[in-house]
């Protein structure tokens, strides 16, 4: 039994008269490399692959490099280039010859041409060559004019009235700015030293930067005043790995309650708060992580959410942002954290005299969140409905503490 024979391999096409139309090696091979990708089941003849992969089938660095022979094609009559601004860019590969084509057809009628008369095939090549060069030459123009620009100055002398990389002036007092091009002073402000060399009173140099003592009079033993402790600093952002610590620090209830209402992440609000804690407040990670542990359990939230009694959590990020919010002292007290001041571990003074102050006249049983330990924290009366889904929760309770609450509403309405 004979073997079959092997199956013919796929080949790509190419017109004889595209090879004999006047291309040249390079320009032929990227007509060979348009030619593979037709559809010949389609009919189409364009094609529009990247001018990238086109320099990465001939061997050119850039795509850019393939621009001139794409040209030169078009010239010829090979191809044809659509363009469009904001389209892909596609080639059309005509199947016959142009209008007005006047070389030869195939192979055949090219070497009959040449060994006939070899002077003429000759000149028709080179007058073929000059079409291409003459298109070429805008491009090649605004090439060279781009290639000396960028000669020049690199070739530049540098001006003799400019100063040199020195570092410093000439009285060696302050240092002077180095290389060509010098800065220039524009607009109205001139710009003010720092007021080492001003000796005359009405000198605005003199006034101080607002943090460092000024200059003060320029007579002997005149001093001046430094500037008051009470600007704010400038403000700066906190580490995102210090605001990632913080919320890693939230209980894994109230995270599972977050994760159900923000399934795509937190609001920028929670790193607001979470920012202004670390750089406004000066707090650390540790002290954030504690005021959260703190307040989940004091606040009631824990025993809310995870007792049998507990009736859930209305809104998860309404008490995060209970425990991130800013410690508030009566006193205005910087390191007050929730009653405790944090540089002594004891209760807050400037809140204590302050609790002291208002209780005989109202009686108020005091802040929840600065008042000591020993003293209790009253819930308020109203209690949130129960939540769907929540650990712990008992769905009749959680009805009795509706209709509780309703109860209670009507009273006052009373």
């Amino acid at each position: 039994m004979s073997t079959p024979s092997a199956k013919e391999p796929h080949y790509t096409k190419v017109a004889e008269w595209v090879s004999e139309c006047g291309a040249n090696g390079m320009e032929t091979a990227i007509y060979q490399h348009l030619a593979k990708r037709l559809h010949h089941a389609s009919g189409s003849r364009r094609v529009d692959p990247s001018r990238a992969r086109l320099a990465n089938d001939i061997g050119l660095k850039k795509a850019d490099d393939v621009d001139p022979y794409l040209r030169a094609l078009a010239v010829l009559g090979a191809i044809v280039i659509h363009a469009k601004k904001g389209m892909r860019t596609t080639y059309e590969l005509p199947l016959w010859p142009p209008d007005g084509y006047d070389g030869p057809l195939n192979t055949f009628a090219a070497d009959k041409w040449q060994r006939e008369d070899p002077a003429a095939y000759k000149a028709w090549r080179l007058k073929r060559r000059a079409l291409v060069d003459a298109a070429e030459a805008p491009y090649t123009a605004k090439k060279r004019a781009r290639v000396a620009k960028t000669t020049a100055r690199k070739q530049a002398k540098i001006d003799p009235d400019v100063p040199v990389a020195t570092g410093r002036s000439e009285m060696d007092d302050v240092p002077v700015a180095a290389g060509r091009y010098q800065p220039v002073v524009t607009g109205t402000h001139r710009p003010a030293t720092t007021g080492t060399n001003q000796d005359g009173p009405n000198d605005q140099t003199n006034m101080g930067d607002g943090r460092r003592p000024s200059t003060g009079s320029s007579g002997e033993g005149g001093g001046g005043s430094a500037a008051s402790g009470k600007t704010e600093p400038l403000p700066h952002k906190a580490p995102p790995s210090s605001i990632r610590a913080v919320l890693e620090t939230i209980p894994a209830p109230l995270v599972l309650l977050l994760e159900k209402d923000w399934p795509r992440g937190l609001p920028a609000e929670v790193t607001e708060l979470v920012e202004q804690a670390l750089t406004g407040e000066q707090r650390t990670v540790e002290q954030l992580g504690e005021r959260i542990a703190r307040r989940w359990q004091r606040f009631g939230y824990e025993d809310a959410l995870l007792s049998d009694e507990g009736a859930g959590l209305r809104r998860a990020l309404g008490v995060l942002g209970e425990l991130l919010s800013p410690s508030k002292c009566w006193g205005n007290n910087l390191h007050c954290e929730d009653g405790v001041d944090l540089h002594t571990g004891m209760p807050c003074p400037r809140c204590e005299e302050e609790r002291q102050a208002r209780r005989p006249e109202s009686g108020d049983a005091g802040h929840p969140e600065v008042d000591e330990s020993a003293e209790t924290y009253t819930a308020p009366a109203y209690v949130p409905p129960a939540r769907d889904g929540v650990v712990g929760v008992n769905r009749d309770l959680a009805r009795q503490a509706r209709e509780a609450n309703l109860a209670a509403r009507g009273k006052v309405r009373r």
